[in-house]
């Protein structure tokens, strides 16, 4: 689904919730920016995963009688894979990594601000090898689930966590994905980079590093892959590419 942001304070922006397509963006302001992952994959399509993998699987999902009372857009989440939730049940893999995701964010938010009363989760334990790397390091949590938005790059996104190296006064951004096993792909370092970049223009004089996280949910260990300073570069010229057609074609 696409997802678009009002960047009208361009410091503060939000999701616009009620907002899925450009056009409805267009009509209600110049300052809606779509999102880093709306961008990317609206306008660079996999030729396997997007042209049959999908259509195959929807076609499958939608056949099957026990998925009757799902929606499209439910359907659509099956396509993408399930997998066996710490409960036992069959979930979307979606839903998983949303469910990791709360864990690392409530749990980085707790060890930030000092607050060890919060909900316990299953998903906590595949979130626990991220936090004691951050304290292992002595990493200083800047914030979690923060939003950046670009008036010239025109896009916004939402970043996992930003951490502060105060041993080199550096920031630098993580990003968790939870997937089958160690795998990192382009797109992440896209989405990542430019959201360095967006940073970086705020006024350092540096452009902070990004470290992919991919949790495998079947052994719950964790793979960082710190990305090449010149790759970063090259994605971030590749997204402004990517920005400059989805603005021209749709906006």
């Amino acid at each position: 689904m696409a997802h678009f942001y009002n960047c009208t304070k361009i410091k503060q922006p939000f999701l616009e919730k009620e907002i899925t397509t450009p056009s409805q963006a267009k009509k209600h302001s110049d300052k809606i920016f779509p999102s880093i992952t709306t961008l990317i994959g609206s306008t660079i399509k996999d030729p396997f995963l997007d042209s049959i993998h999908k259509p195959r699987s929807l076609v499958k999902f939608a056949r099957m009688s026990e998925y009757d009372d799902l929606n499209w857009k439910d359907l659509e989440q099956l396509c993408y894979g399930l997998v066996e939730s710490p409960e036992g049940h069959m979930i979307p893999s979606a839903e998983f990594g949303t469910q990791v995701h709360n864990s690392c964010e409530k749990l980085l938010n707790a060890m930030k601000f000092g607050d060890d009363d919060y909900p316990p989760s299953l998903y906590d334990e595949y979130a626990q090898p991220f936090i004691d790397w951050v304290k292992e390091n002595n990493y200083k949590i800047v914030g979690t689930e923060y939003p950046i938005a670009d008036n010239l790059i025109k896009t916004c996104g939402t970043i996992d966590v930003v951490l502060k190296d105060e041993t080199r006064n550096h920031i630098f951004i993580c990003d968790y994905k939870c997937r089958k096993s160690r795998q990192f792909y382009d797109k992440d370092l896209w989405q990542m980079a430019i959201e360095c970049e967006m940073i970086r223009r705020r006024g350092l004089d540096y452009l902070p590093s990004c470290i992919s996280v991919c949790i495998d949910i079947n052994t719950g260990k964790h793979h960082h892959k710190k990305w090449d300073e010149d790759k970063m570069k090259d994605a971030i010229q590749i997204v402004k590419y990517i920005s400059k057609l989805y603005w021209a074609i749709r906006m």
